[in-house]
């Protein structure tokens, strides 16, 4: 019986981590990699941000211009 609600929660857990992803790389593309332009827009600190970029290992590089 816990097997059916554990599945559901994973399926939660992986809904919530990828719409934190899509925002924070919508927000970072906006700031053009500007992590702490990006962090004040999403009302959190630059070291919490930074954690998520790492945990999402995105490429902040990409979103700067050339």
């Amino acid at each position: 019986m816990n097997t059916g609600i554990k599945a559901k929660t994973n399926v939660l857990a992986r809904c919530v981590s990828e719409c934190e992803k899509a925002v924070i790389l919508h927000v970072l593309f906006k700031t053009k990699g500007d992590q702490s332009e990006a962090a004040s827009l999403l009302g959190i600190k630059e070291s919490y941000l930074a954690d998520k970029i790492h945990q999402y290992e995105i490429d902040c590089a990409r979103f700067e211009l050339k």
